[in-house]
This record gives C-alpha cells, structure tokens and sequence, in this order.
C-alpha cells in the first residue's frame, strides 16, 4: 500500500512537471506578457514606417491608398490599425492606409445666380472642401459672388486639387442680421454643418477633460449667446465640447437624438 502511494505521489509529480514545462513553453511561443505600444504613424513615409516597425519588431501592410487628405504629405499614412498607444504582441501586422500620391485636378464649377447651399452641395460632391464665408454688400443674401483659395480669387474652370479647402464670397442682403441659433448637445461631427446651414463661421474649438473621442463629443457652451440680436451673416462661433452630460442644463439626449435626425435629413437633401 506503502509502494502504491509513493508511486502516485511520483505520478503527481511528474505530471506536474510535464504541464508547468508545457505552459512555460507556451508562454514563449504566444509571447505571453510581451508587448508592444503601436506607435503614431500618421505622416510618417512608408520609408520611416519600415525603420520604426522593424526596429520594434513589428510588421506592416499597406491595406488601401485613401481619399486624398491635404493635411498629410502625399504617400504618407493617414490612418492605421491597431491605432496608435495599442498594446500589441511581438511581430504583429499593422495594417496602413496611406494618402495617394497622384491627385487629380479638379475644375470650379460655375457659380454665378448660385445659392451658397446649392453651391457647397456641388462643391463638396466633386470632394472640396468648405473654408470660411466671406460676406460683401450685396442686395441678395446668401448668393455666391466668388470663390478664393489661399486667399486668391479662382475663376470658373480653374482647376484645384480635390480636398482643396475653398472661401466662398457671399453677398449679405444689405446687412442682413440673424438671431444666434442654439448650437448645445449639436456633436461635433455635425457642428460644421450646422454652422454652414445658419450661414455662420467655425470659429475657436475649446474642449474639456472629459473627452475620449473628439467626434462623440457636444457643445455645452458657446459665443455668442443662445438668441442673441444683431448677429451678422459670416459672424465667428466659438464652441466649447464635453463627453459629459452633466454639464448641460437641458435633455442632452432629446437634444442629440433632434440633432442625429435633422442632421441626416440635411444630408438628404443636400446630397
């Protein structure tokens, strides 16, 4: 009985020997513990993606040449995954979208007896983008009298790069005034919109501590004041955003949920 138990106890013993090996030998083929922060690439050419991911043993793929963004250099990445501050294994793949690099030009359309949301509609279809509305004296409000770029005046069939930011000059119905819209719970994605919509200019962006994603974030402040008089077309809105629905004195999701609903129904018939 004695020699039975002493030849258990040994088992037991082995056993656990052979699974504490054959985890730690799995611990050293999945990496256990061993990770990585995935670095910001935005910007970065393919060139210095492959000096930074190799020198972190990481590898790369480039997935998809994207829309054309002017804020990056042409052949640099604009966007990746795992994004960037990830916890990644040794050796892992990062997958990148990298802006093109041949860009096609793009004519001005015509804009004479064109209204500012005619004109932005067909701007943005042919992939312009919208700067800042530049108000002149003019009988009719709201209708386009020019375009600028860079602070040069375009003529129609001037071509530009697709993703061009553009000015519009817009005539002011005589000095024509508007009350301020609310612009509270609005999201920041549809802020521009609405902005554009009430012929108004984006003016400083300001946000709080509590936001984690700038795209979910809302408006809980903004100047010049809700109904304020007197409020010339073009004036500039500065906007202050939060995560955190506290700060607001209202139903923030009433709000955002009216806001969601208009702003598809604008991009309905704007499109």
């Amino acid at each position: 009985m004695k020699r039975i138990l002493v030849h258990f106890c040994l088992g037991i013993l082995i056993l656990s020997g052979i699974i504490y090996a054959s985890l730690q030998a799995l611990d050293k083929m999945t990496l256990h513990g061993e990770t990585i922060l995935v670095p910001n690439l935005s910007s970065y050419s393919i060139y210095e993606v492959e000096d930074t991911l190799t020198a972190l043993n990481l590898r790369y793929t480039v997935v998809d040449s994207g829309a054309y963004n002017a804020i990056y250099p042409r052949g640099s990445v604009i966007d990746q995954l795992p994004k960037p501050n990830s916890r990644v294994k040794l050796n892992r793949e990062i997958l990148l979208t990298v802006n093109p690099k041949n860009v096609s030009l793009i004519s001005i359309p015509n804009f004479t007896d064109r209204s500012s949301r005619q004109y932005i509609s067909e701007l943005k279809a042919k992939g312009f983008r919208i700067g800042k509305f530049i108000y002149k004296n003019d009988e009719h409000a709201n209708v386009v009298l020019g375009v600028r770029y860079k602070g040069a005046t375009l003529n129609v069939d001037d071509k530009l790069e697709k993703s061009s930011k553009l000015d519009l000059i817009l005539g002011n119905g005589r000095g024509m005034q508007i009350q301020m819209p609310n612009f509270l719970a609005v999201s920041k994605r549809n802020i521009e919109m609405k902005l554009l919509n009430a012929s108004l200019n984006i003016g400083q962006f300001y946000y709080d501590k509590s936001i984690v994603d700038t795209l979910n974030s809302f408006v809980y402040k903004q100047k010049p004041d809700i109904n304020e008089e007197g409020i010339d077309l073009g004036s500039f809105v500065n906007l202050w955003f939060t995560e955190d629905s506290s700060n607001l004195a209202v139903d923030t999701l009433e709000l955002m949920r009216i806001d969601s609903i208009k702003a598809r129904l604008d991009s309905i018939l704007n499109n």
